[in-house]
């Protein structure tokens, strides 16, 4: 693997780039604690510079024979402030560079925490981008809302609401993608509908917008398995981070965590530490939709959990083996056709999984390294964000170290250290050395 260079704009490095401005303006702090201090998110300039050269949509199976691009209601644009601003006595500054474009800035209370965009383009080039808003991350005001541009990033209309946040049944983690022969753009979050009062509680729903994001349909709730870390009784626990893909089969891939924060107490006890998000047992998990280019009919589309059976992907944890860890998984579609999703754990390294039949299954999770048979890449419990572009190259975003900040009992030291964002670029190639082992293969990675 080796440094980026210039390519072509892709959907992905659209969340690439979304994701890297929102490392930036973190300042190497820990999501929860930086996002009191986050007071606006932006799109680096490739995401609106070059249009598709190529997209994996193309390579849909000959069957499949979309129907002509429907017509648009366009939204009003609104020219977001781009200069330094102050809240609570405290200076901000939004020009993370001159090539960005400010979407939404910070505000008070429920609007203070703007963080985890994605963004998706429809075939005739209108984007839509969705985000988490509330006071503070996971908190009871929680809501999901959108925005969208007509000319390739430029400028972006007013927030819409999608789910906001009433009789504490916040909205969270939002993710769109777009069926690129309709327009019809879907957006996929967590509900929380039992008001729970513990974090990421709810169940996935989604609504879709056939004009262009200016308005979203009603609920609908995806009917989701249960299982080994679910508590019986208690509400499941989750959240979005694997931004939508479309496979080459027609159907769209997203990847959640679930965790079982019901469980810390149980972790915490065997280790003799205080509570707290490291003693939750965390697995990732797959949602497709088979048929979401093919029906129109919100109610007849078909959702799948992979994999199959009660346990997601998952390795034990270093300082407690007993713990089942892995979080936040990103995808990319391999030249070779594979899927690889990469994944945050808590033991100084990215992992890995491949699937070979577009989401169906998936391999053990293993450790992501610099080259098959090569060193690890080293990471700390961060987003490790994995894409790839038309040419082939893979691009691998990760922290590059694993030095831990603060004493061993504080349950946020493995969360720290983010800054600065480290980008490789590698390929897919046959395996060079026939003695590497096969399970530092690396996915033939280098």
């Amino acid at each position: 693997m080796r440094g980026s260079g210039q390519t072509a704009w892709n959907p992905s490095l659209t969340w690439v780039g979304c994701m890297a401005c929102f490392w930036h303006l973190n300042d190497g702090q820990m999501r929860k604690k930086s996002c009191r201090r986050f007071l606006a998110f932006a799109f680096l300039w490739f995401i609106h510079v070059q249009l598709f050269a190529e997209s994996p949509s193309r390579a849909l199976s000959e069957e499949f024979q979309p129907p002509a691009l429907s017509s648009h209601r366009r939204s009003p644009f609104v020219a977001m402030g781009s200069g330094p601003y102050q809240l609570n006595g405290v200076t901000y500054d939004p020009r993370v560079n001159v090539n960005c474009v400010l979407i939404c800035e910070h505000g008070p209370a429920d609007h203070a925490t703007n963080q985890q965009p994605c963004a998706a383009r429809s075939s005739d080039g209108t984007m839509v981008v969705t985000w988490t808003q509330a006071s503070i991350e996971s908190a009871e005001d929680q809501s999901v809302l959108s925005s969208t541009s007509h000319d390739g990033g430029l400028t972006w209309s007013k927030a819409v609401d999608i789910e906001r946040s009433t009789d504490r049944r916040p909205g969270s983690w939002a993710m769109v993608f777009c069926v690129p022969h309709s327009g019809r753009f879907y957006v996929f979050y967590w509900w929380d509908e039992n008001q729970n009062s513990k974090r990421d509680a709810g169940i996935i729903c989604f609504r879709y917008s056939d004009d262009n994001g200016a308005s979203w349909s009603r609920r609908f709730p995806i009917a989701m398995p249960r299982h080994g870390l679910d508590v019986e009784g208690q509400d499941s626990h989750g959240w979005n981070t694997g931004y939508p893909l479309l496979m080459p089969d027609g159907a769209m891939l997203m990847g959640f965590t679930k965790m079982a924060p019901d469980l810390g107490a149980v972790a915490a006890k065997r280790t003799g530490k205080t509570a707290g998000p490291q003693h939750w047992r965390s697995e990732v998990f797959f949602l497709r939709a088979g048929n979401i280019l093919r029906e129109g009919d919100p109610e007849k589309l078909e959702f799948s959990v992979t994999p199959k059976g009660p346990d997601g992907l998952w390795v034990p944890d270093e300082e407690d083996p007993e713990l089942r860890f892995c979080q936040e998984p990103f995808m990319a579609l391999l030249p070779s056709g594979r899927v690889i999703s990469t994944m945050r754990v808590m033991n100084g390294y990215p992992v890995f999984s491949i699937s070979s039949d577009f989401g169906r299954t998936w391999t053990r999770p293993r450790p992501f390294r610099n080259r098959p048979g090569g060193d690890l890449l080293r990471n700390v419990c961060g987003p490790c964000q994995i894409s790839s572009t038309p040419d082939g190259r893979i691009y691998f975003l990760f922290s590059n170290r694993n030095d831990y900040s603060g004493p061993p009992g504080n349950w946020a030291r493995r969360w720290g250290n983010r800054d600065p964002v480290h980008v490789i670029v590698g390929r897919e190639m046959p395996i060079l050395n026939s003695e590497v082992p096969a399970e530092m293969d690396n996915a033939g990675i280098y």
